[in-house]
């Protein structure tokens, strides 16, 4: 890797962090809604740098800021650390695989849809293992939508930006 590849993987992590700390404090009406301002640091990874790059923001963002908000091993950060990382891949799937088909708004739909899903099969499998949490499908599924189209439009934006200052 490259050392401007190095760092700007380190300054979307660093800014995927501040975003995951910040919304952290932001009041929500229900503690697991949350719009997933973080992962604009992921969607920029994914459209600059490629896959690999996305999925160490990911990692890096979701250790770190778990450490830093105080979450690292509990339940929230495993529910945040196994469905970032299934939505990652599955953004960077389909990335590879659509090719130029789908736009930072696209990716991001896409990634938030897959991270609610994961996170209620987990929630369903290890935690509550009662089918009564998939009532809240279309909560969150909502949700996902409306934060994957904040995230992606604002994704788009700084790509858009990005390119036209040549980082």
């Amino acid at each position: 890797m490259s050392t401007r590849r190095i760092t700007i993987t380190a300054l979307l992590g660093a800014v995927g962090i501040a975003l995951f700390v910040v919304e952290s404090y932001i009041p929500m009406p229900l503690p697991f809604l949350k719009i997933g301002l973080a992962n604009i640091s992921s969607v920029l990874a994914l459209l600059m740098l490629g896959p690999s790059a996305m999925l160490g923001v990911v990692a890096l963002r979701v250790t770190v800021g778990s450490l830093l908000v105080g979450t690292f091993l509990s339940p929230a950060f495993i529910l945040a650390s196994a469905a970032g990382m299934i939505s990652a891949g599955a953004m960077a799937l389909t990335k590879v695989t659509a090719k130029n088909l789908f736009s930072a708004l696209g990716l991001s739909l896409v990634g938030s849809v897959v991270h609610v899903v994961v996170q209620l099969m987990i929630v369903r499998f290890l935690y509550v293992q009662n089918a009564v949490v998939f009532s809240l499908i279309p909560l969150l599924l909502l949700t996902a939508l409306i934060g994957g189209c904040v995230v992606g439009l604002i994704s788009l934006r700084l790509v858009i930006s990005l390119k036209e200052i040549r980082l």
